[in-house]
């Protein structure tokens, strides 16, 4: 038996393909429905680059031609990373507790009244030195890859001066120079 090479990859047997196939983008109502979902789905891959979709049986002879390692998808559903196209990476803390006070009903004047909101964020941005920016940044990033976000677009905006956002940016650019 010959040695699978290392670069190309085969993700087969799952029991749910997601391609998102279908309907051009952006998808509206009904369309959001149509996953491009293959029974028995298989991808195939060389290095960073998807050379192939579809069945597992429609992939395996081509996979064998590659010495592909073959994964066993099994039982799982397999489906693109999420992208992320709007979220603040460079902050502070946590603002769960303004997450519970909108499930309360609050609005965002009544949690700001209580300490809440941007302001909270602002000031602990303000408090905080650029590496510790960064080193919490990375934990979130990996929180993110963690729960299958593979793309993030980084937002500042809590720094509300010119230094202190400056500072954001020069946070989220190291964070993009040392993660994948």
């Amino acid at each position: 038996m010959s040695k699978p090479s290392a670069r190309a990859l085969f993700f087969r047997n799952a029991r749910q393909l997601l391609t998102l196939a279908g309907s051009p983008a952006p998808r509206r109502g009904r369309e959001l429905e149509q996953l491009g979902i293959i029974r028995d789905g298989a991808v195939l891959t060389a290095g960073e680059k998807i050379i192939s979709v579809g069945t597992t049986p429609e992939l395996d002879a081509e996979a064998r031609r590659l010495k592909a390692l073959a994964i066993d998808c099994r039982g799982c559903v397999v489906l693109p990373g999420f992208v992320d196209s709007h979220t603040h990476l460079v902050f502070r803390g946590s603002r769960v507790e303004d997450y519970e006070r909108r499930i309360q009903g609050k609005t965002y004047e009544e949690i700001a009244r209580a300490g809440g909101g941007i302001r909270l964020s602002a000031r602990r941005l303000r408090q905080a030195t650029p590496q510790e920016l960064v080193s919490e940044g990375l934990r979130f990033l990996e929180q993110f890859a963690a729960h299958g976000t593979t793309t993030v677009e980084v937002k500042s905006g809590y720094g509300l001066d010119v230094a202190n956002e400056l500072k954001s940016l020069e946070a989220a650019r190291r964070l993009q120079q040392t993660s994948p």
